[in-house]
């Protein structure tokens, strides 16, 4: 018979503890079970993955500077950054490679297709570079701005030809192939130096045969030309030591650095910083000064008309704004903006012409979207200034279309003609009658300015030439309230 214990059945003979114990081990069992499940996960390193994709620029190197910033914070070790870019801007790239190289753990760049230009100063700031089987790196040649054009100032290729060489040195790549990705007049070898295999420029080669003489040198082959830009394959990369190894896929990449089992986390770029990469691309940029400065130019050979100067005010607030967020301009760079938009309008409506006012209002204009676009304004490297130059002198480019295009075209439109007949209607609304037709200028007519007919005064300007104060002139023509004059 058995008896009954808190609702159980004990068989006859049996030890209540020796079951209890059983249960104990199975319930032991399932914890393990459970924790091997989920504990590797909970446990396991942590992997932060980055997009470098499509054009570099300021929006860009602002979310991977903040996604390394808070790698660090969350004690994540190892960085990969999955890479297929064209290029972009040099100066956007060197604040990535400043985040990469101060970063305390691992780097890698993944070479998805392309890691051209800019790309490839990226990838010389990581630890490891690992490539697709039909990807590429090089191309890091500077151009200009829109028209693409090779740039061939020694300077802006030397400075940069010096960075990528530094960069590459700081984390043990050839720095010889890194200087032949920026200047196609590099030479680079493969040679044997007393039997051990070196990657080396013309100069390095002469230097050594300098040093123990030409028979101490083997040349293996020839990398990269005279007149050539080098651009290496995945296999010629590899072959040469600067790609560790090619990956079909990123499972594939993970198993050659051993991280199978690693946490992945992926970010990408929020929605302010998208925008901030849309604003502060080259292109974009350059538009928005272009429209900005044709809509300025607009309301000075126009003034009253509103509409022109409300568009090149916003259109480069919005410029500012954009470079604001990236985390180059600075509250300095508005006011200065801010003063030369109030001295153009200045000129624009209080004192009609162009003059010194205008003049200053311009410099103060340029001079804050010029300190917007350097990151170092009281010495600023000259791929800065190149970069700068670059969006200015397209810009200047977009506005000088634009202006030509709303001359050419909007003047045989019926809306123009409806704005400037308005514009020129009010003008009749309160004429300046004048009784004499000689008189004196009593301000410089820079082309407008003050004259005084008689007793009176009144508004008055040339056609283009510049009359001094005191000068006497005379009125060739006089519509509404506009007075031309010339001098007599």
């Amino acid at each position: 018979m058995g008896e009954h214990y808190a609702g159980s059945v004990v068989a006859e003979g049996s030890n209540p503890s020796s079951s209890i114990k059983k249960d104990m081990k199975k319930i032991g069992f399932l914890l393990l079970a459970i924790l091997s499940l989920f504990g590797s996960n909970l446990f396991a390193e942590e992997i932060l993955i980055l997009p470098i994709q499509g054009v570099i620029d300021l929006g860009l190197s602002t979310f991977v500077k903040r996604a390394i910033k808070d790698a660090e914070a969350q004690n994540i070790s190892t960085i990969i950054l999955e890479m297929d870019t064209p290029g972009g801007r040099v100066d956007a790239a060197d604040i990535i490679c400043e985040a990469l190289l101060e970063f305390k753990g691992k780097t890698v760049t993944f070479i998805l297709n392309q890691a051209w230009s800019a790309g490839s100063m990226i990838s010389f700031a990581t630890d490891e570079i690992i490539m697709r089987p039909a990807s590429s790196i090089g191309s890091a040649e500077p151009r200009m701005g829109l028209s693409n054009q090779e740039i061939k100032d020694e300077k802006i290729v030397s400075a940069l030809r010096a960075r990528f060489k530094a960069i590459a040195e700081e984390k043990n790549h050839n720095p010889a192939l890194a200087q032949a990705m920026v200047d196609k007049d590099l030479v680079v070898k493969q040679v044997l130096v007393k039997n051990k295999e070196f990657i080396l420029t013309q100069q390095d080669m002469d230097e050594i045969m300098a040093r123990k003489g030409k028979r101490n040198i083997k040349i293996i082959s020839v990398i990269s030309e005279e007149g050539k830009l080098l651009n290496l394959t995945a296999k010629d990369s590899q072959k040469y030591g600067l790609s560790k190894a090619i990956c079909q896929d990123r499972e594939t990449m993970l198993a050659y650095l051993e991280k199978e089992g690693a946490k992945l986390i992926e970010k990408s770029p929020t929605w302010s910083e998208n925008i901030v990469r849309l604003i502060t691309h080259p292109v974009a940029s350059s538009l928005l000064l272009g429209i900005g400065f044709w809509a300025i130019i607009l309301a000075l050979r126009i003034p009253g008309l509103g509409l022109p100067e409300i568009v090149g005010v916003s259109f480069i607030l919005l410029f500012f704004w954009g470079h604001k967020l990236a985390g180059l301009a600075q509250w300095l760079d508005l006011f200065l903006i801010m003063i030369g938009v109030i001295l153009i309008f200045i000129e624009i409506f209080v004192l009609p012409g162009f003059g010194i006012t205008g003049g200053l209002g311009i410099t103060c204009l340029l001079g804050g979207i010029i300190l917007i676009m350097v990151r170092h304004p009281i010495y600023p490297p000259i791929q800065e200034l190149n970069n700068a130059g670059k969006i200015l002198f397209s810009s200047f480019i977009i506005t000088a279309i634009l202006f030509l295009m709303s001359f050419k075209f909007l003047s045989k439109s019926k809306a123009w003609k409806n704005i400037v007949l308005e514009h020129r209607s009010e003008a009749k609304l309160e004429p300046q009658e004048v009784t004499e037709d000689s008189g004196v200028a009593i301000s410089d007519l820079h082309p407008a300015g003050k004259a005084q007919f008689g007793n009176k005064i009144y508004d008055v300007q040339t056609d283009g030439e510049y009359i001094d104060s005191g000068k006497k002139i005379k009125i060739i023509s006089h519509f509404g309230n506009i007075i031309k004059v010339r001098q007599s």
